[in-house]
C-alpha cells in the first residue's frame, strides 16, 4: 500500500494596498479577498506610510498610487529600490517588493519616470477588477502587466534616434533610466563614482533640451534607449 503524500499549500501572494482614497483601496481589497492564491498584508493611505509598511511587511507586490500626500509613487519606488537588508532580516521574503502602478493618469511622462523608478506594471484604474488580479499574479510571477493605453503609450515612442552619446555614455544613461543611482552605476561597469558624473553631464550637454537627470530619464523611455523588463 501506498502512503499517501502530504500536499503542500501553494504560497499566497502577499500584497500590500497604497492610496490615499479609502474607497479605493476597500473596493481593491474586497475583490483580493475573493482569491485564495492572494493576501491582502496591508494598507496605506499616504507614500510615507507606503514606504514604512513594505520595509515592515516586506509584500510580495505592492500596488501602488501615482499621486499621494507625503510621497508621491515615484518617490516611494526609488527609495524602496535603495534600501537593503541582510539575509538574516528578509529571513526568505522577497526585496524589494515588485510594483504595480495603479492609477488613473497615462501621461507619458508618469509611464516613463515609474518604470525608470522600479515599477514592474501598470494599469489603469478603470480596468476590471479581474484584470486587476491577473496584473498582479503576472508581475509576482515577472511578467509586466501593462493596460492598453500604457502599451500604447510605450509602443509611440520615437524611433531610436541619431545621436553623438559614446558607447559608454549610452550604457550609463540606460543604467539611469532604470532607476539606478550613481553608486549602482559605477558598481555595474567597474568605474569610479566620479566617472559616472562626468558622463552624466557629457548626457546633459550632448541631448536636447535635457539639464536634469529626470529629464535625461524621460528622453531615453521616449526615444526607445530602454524597454520594459
Amino acid at each position: 500500500m501506498v502512503a499517501n503524500t502530504p500536499r503542500t499549500t501553494p504560497r499566497r501572494i502577499r500584497v500590500l494596498l497604497a492610496d490615499d482614497h479609502h474607497v479605493v483601496r476597500s473596493g481593491v481589497r474586497s475583490e483580493l479577498e475573493r482569491y485564495a492564491d492572494i493576501q491582502v498584508v496591508g494598507e496605506a493611505a499616504n507614500g510615507m506610510e507606503a514606504l514604512q509598511l513594505a520595509q515592515q511587511l516586506k509584500p510580495d507586490v505592492l500596488v501602488l498610487d501615482v499621486n499621494m500626500p507625503d510621497l508621491q509613487g515615484t518617490q516611494v519606488s526609488e527609495r524602496l529600490s535603495e534600501i537593503t537588508f541582510s539575509r538574516e532580516e528578509l529571513a526568505g521574503q522577497p526585496w524589494p517588493p515588485s510594483i504595480l502602478i495603479l492609477s488613473a493618469y497615462c501621461e507619458p511622462e508618469y509611464v516613463y519616470s515609474l518604470f525608470a523608478a522600479g515599477a514592474k506594471g501598470y494599469l489603469l484604474k478603470d480596468e476590471s477588477p479581474d484584470r486587476i488580479v491577473m496584473g498582479i499574479r503576472q508581475i509576482a510571477r515577472g511578467e509586466p502587466a501593462l493596460s492598453l493605453p500604457v502599451q500604447k503609450v510605450l509602443l509611440n515612442r520615437h524611433s531610436r534616434p541619431e545621436h553623438d552619446l559614446s558607447t559608454r555614455e549610452l550604457e550609463v544613461l540606460r543604467l539611469m533610466a532604470k532607476g539606478n543611482t550613481n553608486d549602482e552605476i559605477a558598481e555595474a561597469l567597474f568605474i569610479t563614482v566620479g566617472t559616472v558624473k562626468n558622463h552624466v553631464m557629457n548626457i546633459y550637454r550632448k541631448l536636447p533640451n535635457v539639464r536634469t537627470r529626470s529629464e535625461a530619464v524621460a528622453w531615453a523611455w521616449e526615444n526607445r534607449l530602454v524597454e520594459v523588463e
